[in-house]
């Protein structure tokens, strides 16, 4: 690759990084597990980065990318969320709607009367807590996990495969495979890390995805 290609290429990603932040500050991420702040200051760190990367390249006839001289965002506090107001308005509409779905009713009614097998083959204790978990959230005002409810479309798939599977247990081959479920015969592992996702502590998870390299800087 020649040196003129190269910073051509370290120049876009530098604009690419400088929307990101603006995106993210002022529409926030979709991260499940950090917060807005912690992404931005990711974001600045890359574009740190890359302003020393083009520094570094000798490009007396070219001269730097405009882009280079673009003030570096601020540093933001690392608890810093975007639209707040709207995810916890967007939150208490999806706890709404949750908590009146027809299929998460009855999967609530009949898990008593299934056995400890079928609870765990069927994933119910994650998919019962699903509501728990935005329901603990709104009441702590954790953002992050609310988030996630925005759209509950994925966890309302999720209470009608449970209910399809518990009015009739040979429907397991026939559901949809959009459907969120975990097939019986696979590791039970599968249903372990399902519930994951809604338990009450969610602390042990991976920071975003990150090139070390950036990630040093």
């Amino acid at each position: 690759m020649s040196r003129k290609n190269h910073e051509t290429d370290y120049a876009t990603a530098l604009e690419n990084e400088y929307a990101r932040w603006d995106e993210l500050f002022t529409k926030g991420g979709s991260d499940p597990f950090w917060t807005d702040g912690v992404n931005l200051e990711l974001t600045r760190n890359h574009i740190l980065y890359y302003k020393a990367q083009l520094a570094k390249q000798e490009n007396s006839l070219f001269g730097l990318p405009e882009v280079y001289y673009r003030e570096t965002p601020p540093e933001v506090d690392p608890n810093y969320m975007a639209r707040p107001d709207e995810i916890r308005e967007n939150a208490r509409k999806a706890m709404e709607i949750i908590d009146a779905d027809e299929n998460l009713k009855f999967v609530r009614e009949q898990f008593p009367s299934l056995s400890e097998q079928q609870k765990k083959q069927y994933c119910l204790p994650a998919i019962i807590n699903y509501a728990e978990n935005l329901r603990r959230a709104i009441a702590a005002d954790d953002l992050i996990i609310m988030r996630r409810y925005e759209n509950p479309e994925h966890y309302l798939e999720s209470f009608e495969s449970a209910a399809i599977r518990i009015r009739d247990p040979q429907s397991t081959r026939r559901i949809n495979d959009n459907l969120t479920v975990c097939d019986p015969e696979d590791d039970e592992d599968i249903c372990d890390d399902f519930g994951e996702e809604c338990s009450e502590t969610e602390q042990t998870v991976d920071e975003p995805e990150e090139d070390f390299q950036l990630r040093l800087f």
